[in-house]
Order: C-alpha cells, then sequence, then structure tokens
C-alpha cells in the first residue's frame, strides 16, 4: 500500500516530538558529562603540571594548542551539518535515511583526516605554508606554530590523537542529533577516567610529557572505536536511496567552519596580537587572559550541555517548515540558557573582585576589574540568546547571516581595539571582544525574529525583564558583604540562591503556557517550576 504525504507528515511530526521529548533528558546528561569532563581535565592538568618540570610543561601546552588549532581547521563544521540535518531526516524519512547522510559525513571526515595525517607525518613545513597563505587574520602566527620542531619530534602520536578525536567529534554530534547523550556519557566517562588512572601511573614511573602524549593518542583511538562499535548497527541501517540536500548541508558545514574559527580562535587571538603591537605589558596580557578564560567559565559552566543539543532540538522542531513549533523550540531553549547561565553571570558579575582575591590572592587584584568587564558583556550577550539564534539560522536555511555577523564582529574586534587598548590596555581588548560580540547578537536576533511568531518574541522579552529584576535584587546584599575566603564565599552563594528562588516565586516569570509545554517533555520538572509561573490571565495579549 503506498503510504499518503500527510501519512508521512504525520509520522515526521510523530518522531520530531519524539526527539523534542528526548531533549531535556539528552541536556541533563551531557551537562553531567560536561562537568564531569571539565574536573577531570583539570585534574589531569595538576597531574601534570606537578610531576614535570616547567619547561616540560611548555612543551605539553605548546603541542596541545597545535593539535586543538589543527582538529578546528580541518573540522569544515561537519559537526554542525550533523546536528541540523540528521534530525530533520530522521523525523521526514525515517533511521535508513539518517544514516545514509552519517555515512557520507564520515567519509568525507575519514578522507580529511588521512590527508591530514599525511600532511602532519611528513609535510608540517607544507602545511605550515598552506595556513599562511589563507588571508585571514592569526593565520601567521598559526603558520610559525606549526614549523616548531616540536612537533616533528612527536607527530606520530599528534597524528593518532587527531584521527582519534575527529571521530569522536562526528559521532558524539551524532548522539546529539539523535538526543542519545547516554552513549557520550558512558564512552566519554570511561575514557576520561582511564586517562586520568593512566596518567598518574606513567607520570609515577617517570613517562614524563612523552608517555602522555602517547597515552592520549592511545585513548583517542580507543574513545573513537568504542563509538563505532555502538553506534555500528545504526550506522548500517539500509534505506532506498535518498538524494541528500548536499548544497545545503555543505553550506551549512562551511558557514559553521567560518563562524566557529571565527568565534572560537580569532576573536581571543587578535586581542592578543594589538596588545602586543600597542607594548602592552606580558604581565597585563596575562590578566587579560585569565579574566578572559574565568568569565568564559562562568558564562558556560551550566549550559554547556546544551551543545549540540539545543541545535538538534530546533531542527526536530522545524519538522514539515512547522514555523509555530520551531518558535515554542527557540522560545524555550532562551529561557533555559537565562534560567542556566544568568545566575552564575550575575553572582560573579557581584563579586568578582572576592573570587579573583578567594582563587588567586592579592597579587592578582588587577584582574578583578578587567572580569567585571567582561562578565557584563558575556551576561548581555547571554541574554541576547546569541547561541540559539544562531543555530535557529542554520536550520532555517541563513547561514550566511551567522557567518556575516561573526565577521562583522571580528573587524570590530580590530576597530575598537585599536581605538581602547592605547587608552585603557587590556581592559580595552575586552571591550573591542565584548562590543563586537555584542553587536553580532543583535545582528542574529535582528535576522531571526522575522522567524519567530510576535507573542513568542514578547514572552521572551518579559521573562527576561522579570527573571533579571529577581537576580539583580538577589545580588545587591553582595554590594554591602565581601567574603575573603571560600567558605563565606560559599555561604554568600547559597544566601544568592535563596533570595533568588524567594523572588523569582514573588515575580513568577514563567507563563502556564511554558508549564504545559514542559509538561509534555518533563511532567516532574513541571510540577516544580509551576510555583514559578503566572496565571494565563496575567500574560497579556497577544498569546
Amino acid at each position: 500500500m503506498i503510504q499518503q504525504p500527510s501519512d508521512k507528515a504525520s509520522q515526521g511530526d510523530s518522531e520530531a516530538r519524539r526527539l523534542l521529548k528526548r531533549a531535556p533528558n539528552s541536556y541533563v546528561i551531557n551537562q553531567i558529562y560536561s562537568l564531569w569532563f571539565f574536573l577531570s581535565s583539570f585534574l589531569f592538568t595538576v597531574l601534570i603540571t606537578r610531576a614535570v618540570t616547567t619547561g616540560e610543561y611548555g612543551v605539553y601546552a605548546i603541542i596541545q594548542t597545535t593539535i586543538n588549532t589543527i582538529i578546528y581547521i580541518v573540522a569544515l563544521g561537519i559537526e554542525d551539518a550533523t546536528v541540523t540535518f540528521v534530525p530533520r531526516l530522521l523525523s521526514e524519512f525515517g533511521s535508513g535515511v539518517a544514516s545514509q547522510l552519517a555515512r557520507y559525513l564520515l567519509a568525507i571526515r575519514l578522507l580529511i583526516l588521512f590527508m591530514t595525517i599525511a600532511l602532519i607525518l611528513f609535510g608540517f613545513p607544507l602545511l605550515a605554508t598552506g595556513i599562511a597563505l589563507i588571508p585571514i587574520p592569526g593565520s601567521a602566527t598559526v603558520a610559525s606554530t606549526l614549523q616548531s620542531p616540536l612537533l616533528s619530534r612527536f607527530s606520530i602520536p599528534i597524528a593518532l590523537y587527531v584521527f582519534g578525536t575527529g571521530i569522536s567529534n562526528l559521532f558524539s554530534a551524532l548522539c546529539a542529533a539523535r538526543m542519545r547523550m547516554h552513549i557520550v556519557l558512558v564512552i566519554g566517562s570511561i575514557t576520561q577516567g582511564a586517562l586520568l588512572l593512566a596518567g598518574f601511573i606513567l607520570l609515577t614511573l617517570g613517562w614524563g610529557i612523552d608517555g602522555i602524549l602517547w597515552l592520549q593518542a592511545l585513548v583517542a583511538l580507543l574513545n573513537a572505536l568504542a563509538f563505532v562499535c555502538w553506534l555500528a548497527p545504526f550506522l548500517l541501517k539500509g534505506a532506498p536511496h535518498h538524494r541528500l540536500p548536499l548544497k545545503n548541508i555543505w553550506q551549512i558545514g562551511i558557514s559553521a567552519w567560518l563562524t566557529n574559527l571565527a568565534t572560537g580562535a580569532l576573536f581571543k587571538q587578535i586581542s592578543i596580537i594589538l596588545l602586543g603591537v600597542f607594548l602592552i605589558s606580558v604581565e597585563n596580557i596575562g590578566y587579560f587572559n585569565l579574566s578572559f578564560q574565568l568569565a568564559d567559565a562562568a558564562n558556560l559552566l551550566l549550559v554547556s550541555g546544551l551543545t549540540g543539543v539545543g541545535g538538534s532540538a530546533l531542527a526536530a522542531a522545524f519538522t514539515g517548515h512547522n514555523h509555530q513549533r520551531f518558535g515554542q523550540t527557540w522560545q524555550a531553549l532562551i529561557k533555559v540558557e537565562t534560567l542556566l547561565a544568568a545566575p552564575v553571570l550575575v553572582f560573579c558579575l557581584f563579586n568578582a573582585a572576592n573570587i579573583t582575591n578567594v582563587l588567586y590572592g592579592s597579587k592578582y587584584d588587577p584582574v578583578w576589574p578587567l572580569l567585571t568587564i567582561f562578565l557584563f558583556f558575556n551576561l548581555l550577550v547571554r541574554l541576547l540568546g546569541t547561541t540559539i539564534h544562531q543555530s535557529g539560522l542554520y536550520v532555517l536555511g541563513k547561514p550566511r547571516q551567522v557567518v556575516a555577523s561573526q565577521w562583522l564582529g571580528l573587524l570590530i574586534v580590530i576597530g575598537v581595539g585599536i581605538l581602547c587598548i592605547p587608552i585603557f590596555g587590556a581592559a580595552g581588548a575586552l571591550i573591542a571582544d565584548g562590543v563586537a560580540k555584542t553587536v553580532a547578537g543583535i545582528l542574529l536576533l535582528i535576522w531571526i525574529a522575522p522567524q519567530i511568531p510576535s507573542g513568542q518574541r514578547r514572552e521572551v522579552l518579559v521573562f527576561t525583564g522579570r527573571f533579571m529584576l529577581a537576580l539583580i535584587l538577589a545580588a545587591l546584599p553582595c554590594l554591602l558583604w565581601h567574603p575573603k575566603d571560600r567558605i563565606l564565599l560559599g555561604i554568600s552563594g547559597c544566601l544568592f540562591i535563596i533570595l533568588c528562588l524567594g523572588l523569582l516565586w514573588w515575580i513568577k516569570p514563567l507563563t502556564q503556557p511554558d508549564i504545559e509545554l514542559l509538561k509534555g517533555m518533563n511532567p516532574r520538572l513541571a510540577g516544580y517550576l509551576r510555583y514559578f509561573s503566572r496565571a494565563s490571565k496575567d500574560i497579556g495579549p497577544g498569546r
């Protein structure tokens, strides 16, 4: 019997709803793994720094920076294309067609990785020459790094690590696209734990940096092999050959690659280059780097679990070009990001001086004004919903707008940096970076707003205003109390949370439609949050 189009549309909506229903659990699982990854990576770094000399650690840092740069360059946005298109194909055509796309992307990734390995083993100078020819800021710095003699000495473990990590990153994105993050949690947790244990043993035996680099390469390969074994049933699923939207896939992939290159590496790299050009002291550049890292950590601490999952949820929601469901998901994701990230950023903003003093001591007091500046801009960018707009525009087939906004931001970093760094020093670099990200976020909002129903846009604005009012009122006592040790700072954080909960119960930023949406995904969570929602009659017209 021939299946009618309406039946296919109904099945697509059903699969999309299933994916969206799994999204909250996928976020929680991914967040747990992200926190474990941050903790284990920190402990691994502590192990290395305590076991080797500062010179050896410098060698290790150079090699790790190079490895991360290579992984960034060869990614080509394939992970972003995966989380954008796999949920859509899975909903509209079934797992067989989604598997076909996964195999295609895996073949492309393998081809790129084999070429990269050949260059690492036999042609680092050639690779450096090629990167130097790329007409983007920072390419010369990357090229000079690749010509280091250290890379030739460790070329084999570097090549194996890049290969294993490249495969694992793609499969992690595939798990996010299918809302199966428990796979990443199990495999990632075991391999990170094994890395910690084996690293401790090797360093105790005196194997040093050589042993660590070979260990990381072996663990990366085992990690990739575990993903292959677990996902093999999905990858091998057969289906009638379907014509994949390759043009759209590559438009998303290359656009995401250019965007990630700008936001993930070049914004900070250009700021550091400008600080050097204007002869800012190495000490102040260190303060800049520390404040940048602290603000980013506060910004990402509780929302890193949305990486991949958020984009997949938007892609599933847009199945059948359903703008209403897309808008609901967009609204829900922005509210979730604000709920999770804004309290941390506001608390750190009001306690920047206390946090830097407790963590690093009085000798790092110059860091806290810089941290305050960058925390403010990070909070502003988060409230704008920049990351959600970016994923949403990919799903809507508008990747060029994302690239345009971020590369315009790159030009703003250069322009504002040239104006501000001679006057404000390291603070000028942070202002330049913050202004650039804010402008990019505003542009993304302007471009995605016409695709979102007006009532949902207004509700996000009302929610943000109510929620931020509660946070600011809860943080005001921090202006009077300045804890000077970890215990008192922890107590201050607990009091801030208690005040936030009380004020949120009073202000009620959520709505009844929010609770109804949550009931379809996670009834238990909806039961807890109903105390923070106002009745439908309080929402106003336009809903």
